[in-house]
């Protein structure tokens, strides 16, 4: 803000009378070096927004008021603020300023700098324009204007904004990003609409470096070679033995010695009906059928009896033995180790009893 030439020492020298008995200065919070540095800043600061340079004054300003807060100091901020164009900035420091309790009753340069400010507020309301950006609400949307996120309350809302150029964008994830750059006027009120159009390569972008990574290694990180060992080694897998031919093997076993002993129970009845009628194996020839008979089922019961035998052995040893299933077998078929037998064979002759089995 530029006013009429005034004495720049007098003006200065009351700033700073008033900046050194403010209360909030008089404080005990703040360190020593920070409060000399503060006022330095301070003074610096004072002396170039005097001379009409607020341009530069505002960095010192600023910095001053964040190691000390003053009054006198937040007040010629915002009037520089309003100087160089800021000027929803400058006047909402200087609202501030303005309501800001008093512990004392105010000196006469702070009641005169007050006076100033209320009158920078009020002149400065009417060039302060509006901006509102009209945007379909979409999920994870972030509303910008000149960098700034502008909160999703403020969103289809008029935004007070200094006059002047400005940028406006808009960004969600999964759409492309909406843009514009306007010019807006003292005192104008101005509406911008955005869209939001989907990005077609959003989805194909998630899963492409996926689907390159499990095609082809990278350089950093290349494919795993296998060894020698892994290649005619294959892991051991824990299978289960197949006991069906030692079931069966027992089960064949217990019918041939249940068979036994019922053929063995007919070839003694047969003998006793035979006792009184022969003797020393010498029957009558009308008995000789029923000495036939009588030995044939001797005959049966005996090979029972082996057959009912040689299944529970063949049972007993393919239960300890059993090998994996067919399917598993199929599947271990690289494998050169001893697995059990398999597929168990009885085959049973008038003289003879065959045993086998598959290694």
């Amino acid at each position: 803000m530029t006013g009429q030439p005034r004495p720049t020492g007098a003006i200065l020298g009351l700033f700073c009378t008033a900046l050194i008995s403010s209360p909030a200065w008089a404080g005990d919070d703040a360190s020593a070096a920070e409060t000399a540095a503060a006022r330095s800043l301070a003074v610096d600061g004072l002396k170039l927004a005097q001379a009409n340079n607020c341009a530069e004054a505002v960095p010192k300003l600023e910095r001053a008021e964040k190691l000390y807060h003053s009054t006198f100091v937040a007040i010629r901020l915002g009037e520089c603020y309003v100087s160089v164009g800021k000027l929803v900035e400058g006047t909402e420091l200087l609202r501030r300023s303005i309501r800001e309790p008093q512990s004392t009753e105010p000196t006469p340069a702070l009641a005169k700098a007050l006076e100033r400010a209320q009158k920078i507020v009020d002149s400065t309301k009417p060039r302060i324009a509006g901006l509102t950006v009209k945007v379909a609400t979409v999920q994870d949307m972030v509303v910008k204007i000149d960098g700034a996120v502008v909160p999703s309350a403020l969103v289809d809302t008029e935004v007070p904004t200094d006059p002047g150029e400005h940028n406006v964008e808009v960004t969600a994830p999964g759409f492309l990003r909406s843009a514009t750059r306007l010019s807006i006027g003292e005192g104008e009120k101005k509406n911008v609409s955005l869209t939001l159009t989907r990005d077609p390569n959003a989805a194909a972008a998630s899963t492409t470096p996926v689907a390159a990574a499990a095609k082809e290694p990278t350089a950093s990180a290349p494919a795993p070679v296998a060894s020698p060992q892994a290649v005619t080694t294959p892991p051991s897998v824990e299978r289960s033995p197949n006991r069906t031919g030692a079931y069966v093997a027992w089960g064949v076993g217990a019918a041939a010695l249940a068979a036994g002993g019922v053929l063995g129970v007919m070839t003694m009845q047969k003998h006793s009906d035979l006792e009184g009628d022969c003797t020393d194996g010498a029957c009558p020839p009308e008995r000789q059928s029923d000495l036939d008979s009588a030995k044939r089922l001797g005959n049966f019961s005996t090979i029972a009896f082996g057959v009912g035998a040689a299944g529970a052995v063949l049972g007993t040893v393919l239960f300890f033995t059993a090998g994996p299933s067919r399917e598993e077998r199929a599947a271990g078929a690289k494998e050169r180790r001893f697995v059990g037998l398999s597929r168990p064979r009885v085959a049973i002759g008038p003289t003879q009893l065959q045993l086998g089995a598959d290694f």
